[in-house]
This record gives C-alpha cells, sequence and structure tokens, in this order.
C-alpha cells in the first residue's frame, strides 16, 4: 500500500480544515531581520494517542508492540503488576472491568508499594526508542514550542533523526521538598523551528533514574498519580496567590533566589503565549475530547488570567472523539477547531500539503 492510501478517503470538510492548518505551520516573516524565515507560531501540543500504532495493512511502518501504551493500556499493566504475585485472577479481572483512571490505580499501586516501586514498573512499559512515522512527519514541521504530556523521549528522538535539536528543553519541576526548583525557560530569540523548545508537562520518566536504572527522588518531576495531579493544581494556583514566593535574599548569599514567575510550573515563553501573545495558534494531537490532561491543560494554564485574551485565539484539534455538544462547549468557549479524523489519515495529508511529498514510512 502507499501512503496517499491513508488519505484517499478523507472528506472534503477534513482537506480543507488541513489545507488551512497547513498554510498557518507554513507561514513566514514577512518583514524585519527574520523575513522569509518561518515563524513557527503554531504550537505543538502531544497527547499519548500520538503515538498509536498504523492501520491495518501498515504494520511494518508502526506495530502495537512498537508504541509505548495509551492511558488505559497503561492502567491495565499496572493491574497486572500488582497483581503479578497473587491468583486473585476475579479482582485483577473486576479492577479492569470497573474502568478506573490510570490515576487511580498508580496511586493504588504506590500505597501498596511505594513510589521507587511505581517508577520502577512505568520505566519497561513506556520505555520505547522508535518513534513513528507520524512523530518524525510533525518533527520535521515548521513547530518553535512543543508541549506534551508523555513521559517518554519518542518526540526527542525524532527531532534528532530529522536533523533538529532538542537543546531547548524544559521539564516540570515537583517542587515537592523544601528546596524549590527554578522553572526550565529559555529566551524567546534562542528558539527557532530547528531547534525548538520541548516542554515535558508531565515529568520526564528518564530523568528520574540513572543510568543503571535506580530512582533518585529529588529528581522525580512524573505526574502520573492522583496526588501529583492534586500537587500540580495546587502549585498552578498558589503561585498565582504568591503562596509560593521564595524567602527574601538574605545579605551576603552569593546569587538571588528563584522569582514567583521563575517558579511558575509553566515557561515564561509559553506562559506568555497562554496570556494571548504573540497571536500564537494551538494543536492539540492524542487527546480526546474528555481527556483530563486536555482539560487540565486549559484549565491551569488559564488560572488568574485574562481568559478573553487567550479564548479569541485559533486551536485546532485532530481527533477521532466525535461527541457534539463537548465539540460545541470546546468551540464555543474556547474556539477549537475540530478536524475529525484519525492521526494516521491526517498527518500524511498535511505533511503532503506542507512539503510537497508523500510522508516517509
Amino acid at each position: 500500500m502507499n501512503t496517499t492510501d491513508l488519505y484517499n478517503d478523507l472528506d472534503s470538510g477534513s482537506r480543507d480544515r488541513l489545507t488551512e492548518l497547513a498554510k498557518e505551520i507554513q507561514r513566514k516573516y514577512q518583514i524585519g531581520p527574520r523575513k522569509g524565515e518561518p515563524q513557527g507560531r503554531v504550537i505543538l501540543f502531544l497527547g499519548a494517542a500520538v503515538n498509536y500504532e498504523a492501520p491495518e495493512g501498515f504494520e511494518l511502518a508502526y506495530s502495537k508492540e512498537e508504541r509505548p501504551p495509551i492511558a488505559a493500556e497503561l492502567r491495565d499493566s499496572l493491574i497486572d503488576v500488582i497483581f503479578e504475585d497473587q491468583k486473585d485472577e476475579d479482582r485483577k479481572n473486576s479492577m479492569k472491568e470497573e474502568h478506573l483512571t490510570l490515576s487511580y490505580v498508580a496511586q493504588y499501586y504506590e500505597e501498596l508499594t511505594d513510589r521507587a516501586r511505581l517508577i520502577d514498573s512505568l520505566v519497561p512499559l513506556i520505555s520505547r526508542e522508535k518513534p513513528s512515522p507520524i512523530l518524525k512527519a510533525l518533527a520535521k514541521m515548521d513547530f518553535k514550542y512543543i508541549i506534551t504530556t508523555n513521559y517518554d523521549h519518542l518526540f526527542e528522538n525524532a527531532l534528532e533523526q530529522v536533523g533538529k535539536s532538542y537543546r531547548n528543553k524544559g521539564i516540570y519541576k515537583a517542587n515537592k521538598g523544601g528546596n524549590p526548583k527554578s522553572t526550565d525557560n529559555v529566551a524567546e530569540n534562542e528558539i527557532t523551528v530547528h531547534a525548538p523548545f520541548l516542554y515535558k508537562f508531565h515529568g520526564d520518566l528518564r530523568e528520574v533514574t540513572d543510568g543503571n536504572g535506580i530512582y533518585i527522588p529529588e529528581n522525580d518531576n512524573i505526574v502520573i498519580t492522583d496526588d501529583d495531579y492534586l500537587n500540580f493544581i495546587l502549585r498552578m494556583s498558589q503561585i498565582n496567590d504568591n503562596q509560593e514566593k521564595p524567602e527574601k535574599e538574605m545579605p551576603g548569599e552569593a546569587k538571588p533566589r528563584a522569582s514567583v514567575l521563575d517558579l511558575y510550573p509553566i515557561p515564561r515563553v509559553i506562559n506568555e503565549a497562554f496570556a494571548g501573545k504573540n497571536q500564537n495558534t494551538f494543536l492539540f494531537i492524542g487527546y480526546g475530547l474528555q481527556d483530563y490532561n486536555l482539560r487540565l491543560i486549559f484549565k491551569t494554564s488559564l488560572w488568574g488570567k485574562n481568559a478573553k485574551s487567550f479564548n479569541d485565539l485559533q486551536k485546532w484539534s485532530i481527533t477521532l472523539d466525535k461527541h457534539k455538544p463537548i465539540q460545541q462547549f470546546w468551540f464555543r468557549n474556547h474556539k477549537v477547531t475540530f478536524i475529525e479524523q484519525n492521526i494516521w489519515s491526517a498527518i500524511p495529508f498535511l505533511y503532503k500539503e506542507i512539503f510537497n511529498k508523500e510522508m516517509p514510512l
């Protein structure tokens, strides 16, 4: 089968919206010292479903065995780990049938064992090395900012494979201890479409262990349990209420302490985009309409801001989720335009529109 077979059945409405999105991604500076360079004004958000396997007939391009699990699969895998030394198949199957959230099951496992065991169990489930053709296609496109809630290193690998750098990288700091770390930030003039700013919104699993796979508690930045999410939400609100201000610099200190903005969980350059500056466009891939992470991104990022400035900006979501009432809510409240297609149809067509050639498989 050819790449064109992936998108031949796209309806005209989806083609029109993807063509419009392609123009947004391709937009270049018209004046000034950067005239002719890509603006990179579309901010890319990546969720777990961006790593979904190729459809029937294209299994050699990216199989289910090669990708990390999506949330429901990861939840069930953790349940298998919980019961691996027990013969209570009925209880295990009952937990799976309850359709519990991943955060609940992760919290349950952590309470049953400890944090180190939870992280240790996640590593073999998530640590895949091969990015899909979809990820490599997205990595090649002109994005300056990429925010992901994924814990894996697949997009970093994809950037390297298309000849780009991820030296401009930030990772969420949980700051649960008494010595808060400043949020990673990069100056806007240092970020380009060839060296984009990649921010790991819910942590990076590779940073939490050493070269031998040993858990490092002080590096733990993973947001996966109920408690992790509560801590994240509280930090987002406390910063705006000035509850997490560092102590005043003491006389004789070698260097000033972090400012409130330095401790805000979202990097300053991305936080300004959520405040409506620079007229960015937002693209969400790999999230369902009722995805908790998607709702959390919107709610926490807009906390304490003038939401109208952000809501006036254009946003796109590529998803198969067809709940019309929820779509209407997102469009009415956040100006989200939906492209109701799976990524293995939408991204190859988007790639063809941008580069005027077929996406490599």
